[in-house]
């Protein structure tokens, strides 16, 4: 997995630009607030269909402009592809974006997993520890995407299926109507959400082992990390008749809520250092350490299950970090392309001859 030209239009700050990046590792260094993170955002974002930092695409469109454009070139396997991202605004608060692969457009998000297969580590990864269940669960669901896409599809479904189960919820506590009609939703969320949570924890067993070993080696042996998938449903076996009975039991309690309280919806995933749990009890530096050993995980399973290595994208990683972890963690680095922002271009003259330097400055980057 190769990226050879980047090209962004009205993309953020950057009015025009584009950017050739090199084999190896891209150091791109600059000033705070001059666009750094915003070329690694839109890798991402040509990745993966989202942002890590916004859930709205009008947030991604320069000032005062009625889109965006971002087309990414590269190969996968010494074979050429291309991604192209057209997004323009139709009203203060709506787009449409077209998804182009090779000059076909999508019909559909999922089929841009796997294209471009790409890990992000940014200071924005800390919500996974910090924030709520809903952060760490998209770290997983992203993950899966991009090997699985019948996984994305399967996440799709099962939210259109919660998003109509609980407009049913209200019309029944509002109207007492159609009540039979929970049963319906309640099997087909059975379905879909059993086959959601048995690949989450199939991919919870592989990020345990590979973390823990990350963060091992990163802290020499001073710290244990352990992941666990913490599951919503009282004893479940991973049967789907055990979700549909454990879900028909609070049948009552969602009508009176107007929403659906159990499932994959509501998972959650436990992060503990030394059997701590590492969001109470880590200082910000185990924390960063803890999502950069997932982030290494995630490098190594899609490798496995891809036979392709990932871009790597690390947005200020080394921060906050001692100079032993700092050496550690890019001893680790294992991928054909890595891209690094950083404000002092000094701190990796001396890593190896395989890097580029990129210099960043109102939103116009130059190769030096």
């Amino acid at each position: 997995m190769l990226i050879e030209n980047i090209i962004l239009k009205n993309f953020r700050n950057y009015e025009y630009q584009e950017i050739s990046p090199k084999k190896g590792i891209n150091i791109i260094y600059g000033r705070n607030a001059q666009g750094k993170t915003n070329i690694l955002e839109s890798i991402f974002l040509s990745s993966t269909a989202r942002s890590h930092r916004t859930n709205k695409d009008t947030d991604l469109i320069r000032n005062l402009q009625q889109g965006y454009f971002i087309k990414i070139e590269g190969k996968r396997d010494e074979e050429p592809f291309s991604i192209d991202i057209n997004c323009t605004k139709i009203t203060s608060r709506s787009n449409k974006r077209i998804i182009k692969v090779n000059d076909i457009s999508l019909t559909r998000t999922g089929q841009l997993m796997g294209v471009l297969n790409s890990v992000m580590f940014s200071p924005e990864d800390l919500t996974v520890i910090k924030e709520g269940p809903s952060e760490r669960r998209r770290f997983l669901d992203i993950l899966i995407s991009q090997i699985n896409p019948s996984y994305f599809y399967a996440l799709q479904e099962y939210f259109k299926i919660i998003k109509q189960k609980n407009a049913l919820l209200k019309s029944v506590y509002e109207g007492g109507k159609n009540r039979d009609l929970i049963e319906i939703y309640n099997l087909k969320q059975a379905k879909t959400g059993s086959k959601i949570i048995k690949e989450r924890k199939i991919f919870i067993e592989q990020i345990n082992m590979k973390s823990k070993q990350n963060h091992y080696d990163i802290t020499k042996g001073i710290e244990n990390l352990d992941i666990r998938y913490d599951c919503d449903i009282p004893d479940y076996s991973g049967d789907e008749n055990d979700f549909y009975k454990a879900i028909d039991k609070i049948k009552d309690k969602e009508i009176r809520v107007q929403s659906s309280i159990l499932g994959p919806h509501r998972d959650d995933i436990e992060i503990l250092l030394d059997g701590m749990n590492i969001r109470d009890y880590g200082s910000q530096g185990q924390q960063r350490t803890a999502i950069l050993s997932l982030k290494f995980a995630e490098m190594q399973i899609i490798k496995e299950k891809t036979g392709k290595k990932p871009v790597l994208l690390l947005d200020d990683a080394l921060s906050e970090l001692d100079l032993l972890r700092k050496r550690t963690l890019l001893d680790k680095i294992d991928t054909n392309q890595t891209f690094i922002t950083c404000t002092e271009k000094r701190k990796y003259m001396t890593l190896d001859d395989n890097i580029s330097f990129y210099f960043v400055n109102k939103g116009t980057v130059k190769s030096i």
